[in-house]
């Protein structure tokens, strides 16, 4: 049987989808080969699960000016041309039949690769907004398959189609139990690795006013998580064990997903369709920096239908973010629609077996 190209890297948006997708093509007993770049984390990432891994040459290309940028475009102009012909002899020596691209700029070499041996190529994007490598791949790709609803597409046709995204084993299976008893509402917060600062800073301003309402577990990132610590410390003893940050979590993740009545977040597009999965409510922040503001695009479009509460971090403040959380917790059919409603709408339960029907049709 031939295998299966996956390929993307660069950021966790899309890596964690293709391995998602991994975990279940392993599954299923059906071979695949992840392709990501040379100096990404998906190297590192693939091999903790013993995975086949090949890495290609690719370079970005910077839409600002400067001249450094304009020199940096045109050595990686050279690097998509290697990358280009890598692709080109990975595809020939595996004879794979389909590429499953997730985006990120080291997909654009391979899919540009198979178009010309003629082979079969399927895009995901997870955005309202697709990125540059999405763009130009949906010109050739034979599938366009999305999150959110085809119709925010300028160039949608009968090629695109609503999926959601591939969502981790373990959090599929945690998705399925009953949510844990507990005596105290729980926010989970979750700053992520871009722009965590101005969510950390909320979160410290704010502890005042939601500790009295409610337990909050709190992902602050690398850079700012022994201040938290140490604020966790001074704390009040009857709030001692109220307040409990973190810099990242792997394993207990899915038990807090479980566990949370409201999610804060920036409306990163895996994000919310991890909260979609487990249906809970959420409000987001998204990141100003977003490439193309897809970040705000995204949390405009969930509000409208429905599915999230959101506000722009530059008009937020720490006495409108507790006043807002606070009506929230109190208001506990709310929150239930919101999770219904983010639900239904990414449908995530079905999301990875009818990614992997497409891939086998």
């Amino acid at each position: 049987m031939k295998p299966i190209l996956l390929v993307g890297g660069g950021t966790g948006g899309h890596i964690f989808p293709l391995v998602a997708l991994g975990e279940e093509l392993t599954a299923r007993h059906i071979p695949f080969i992840f392709v990501g770049g040379r100096q990404g984390k998906e190297r590192e990432i693939v091999g903790e699960y013993g995975w086949p891994f090949r890495a290609i040459t690719a370079g970005k290309w910077r839409r600002y000016w400067s001249w450094l940028a304009a020199w940096q475009n045109f050595v990686d102009i050279g690097r998509n041309f290697r990358g280009f012909f890598e692709a080109l002899t990975l595809l020939l020596r595996t004879h794979s039949r389909v590429i499953f691209s997730k985006g990120g700029y080291v997909a654009l070499p391979m899919v540009l690769a198979a178009k010309l041996l003629g082979r079969r190529i399927i895009i995901h994007e997870s955005d309202t907004v697709m990125g540059l490598t999405n763009r130009l791949s949906a010109r050739v790709a034979g599938r366009v398959l999305t999150a959110f609803a085809p119709n925010l597409f300028s160039h949608h046709d009968d090629r695109y189609e609503q999926v959601g995204i591939p969502i981790r084993k373990t959090l599929r299976q945690a998705a399925k139990l009953k949510s844990p008893q507990k005596t105290r509402p729980l926010i989970l917060v979750i700053g992520g690795i871009q722009g965590a600062q101005a969510i950390n800073n909320l979160i410290r301003q704010s502890l005042p006013g939601l500790l009295p309402i409610a337990d909050i577990i709190h992902i602050t990132g690398d850079a700012e998580i022994l201040l938290h610590k140490h604020l966790a410390e001074k704390l009040d003893r009857k709030f001692k064990g109220s307040y409990k940050p973190f810099s990242y979590i792997t394993r207990e993740l899915p038990y807090y997903y479980q566990s949370a009545d409201l999610i804060v977040s920036r409306s990163s597009a895996t994000t919310v369709a991890e909260a979609a999965l487990f249906a809970k409510a959420m409000y987001l922040i998204p990141l100003p920096s977003s490439a193309g503001n897809h970040q705000l695009t995204n949390a405009k479009h969930l509000q409208a239908a429905g599915a999230a509460i959101m506000s722009e971090q530059q008009q937020l403040t720490d006495a409108k973010f507790t006043q807002t959380i606070t009506s929230l917790l109190v208001d506990r059919v709310l929150l239930r629609n919101l999770g219904t409603r983010l639900s239904e709408y990414f449908n995530e339960q079905d999301a990875i077996d009818k990614i992997i029907g497409i891939i086998n049709e």
